[in-house]
């Protein structure tokens, strides 16, 4: 279950908040008003300078993305946790950098809850990024998505699932949703589904002239009308 999803049950659960009061800032009572958040957070962020520090001296890829997902995420996870069930919103880079961690090691489910709940308090990526939370998701995404195809591994549901957002919901330069109509639609070639493909590599063509489908499509077409002409043949016997 997603940190988001999970905070929204507990809320639900616990019914209308009540204000809370002014406390001392304690590791206890870190996260139980904003004053105290904005002490906890700057010790956070200390913390977490030290630890880019770590993961940028790591030359191997493959250590970076197992120093992430086996001790920094879990480290930091328990911060984030505490910070959505505090209904405090603040600027938070920690929730971020969780964020890009996460996509980073391939955990897109609660990846995408925890980018979901960020964009609704408004949070911003690392500056380094230059991108808004959709476009590093999206962007993040079909990068991982056409090296799973390209290796021969199914990149579904994650896919598909995000296409309605990526083409619909979310302001994104249009050559990002493009390229999930495309690798779509080139699934749906390997699964033969030629009405599907066309309909994705249209949509692609439509979003971004350039993204190069034109082979393609032309090729889907014709098995189209192919597979259209035999099924209207009445079977003989």
């Amino acid at each position: 279950m997603s940190l988001a999803l999970a905070h929204k049950r507990r809320v639900l659960a616990q019914g209308p908040a009540v204000e809370a009061k002014a406390v001392p800032y304690s590791s206890s009572t870190a996260l139980a008003s904003p004053a105290n958040a904005q002490k906890h957070l700057k010790l956070m962020e200390a913390a977490l300078a030290v630890d880019l520090e770590r993961v940028s001296a790591i030359n191997s890829r493959e250590a970076r993305q197992q120093l992430k997902r086996d001790e920094l995420l879990p480290k930091y996870q328990d911060y984030v946790t505490r910070y959505i069930d505090s209904g405090v919103n603040h600027a938070n880079p920690v929730l971020m950098q969780v964020v890009v961690w996460l996509f980073d090691t391939a955990q897109f489910e609660e990846g995408l809850g925890l980018a979901r709940f960020a964009m609704s308090q408004g949070q911003e990526m690392p500056e380094r990024f230059r991108r808004d939370i959709p476009t590093f998701v999206a962007d993040e995404l079909i990068e991982w998505a056409e090296a799973e195809h390209k290796a021969g591994r199914s990149p579904e549901p994650y896919l598909s699932d995000l296409l309605p957002w990526v083409d619909g919901e979310w302001q994104l330069f249009e050559r990002i949703p493009a390229r999930y109509h495309k690798l779509v639609g080139i699934l749906a070639i390997d699964t033969k589904e030629w009405a599907k493909a066309a309909h994705h590599f249209e949509r692609a063509a439509e979003l971004y002239p350039e993204i190069g489908v034109g082979t393609r499509l032309s090729g889907v077409r014709k098995a189209l009308e192919k597979e259209q002409k035999e099924a209207a043949v009445p079977a003989t016997e």
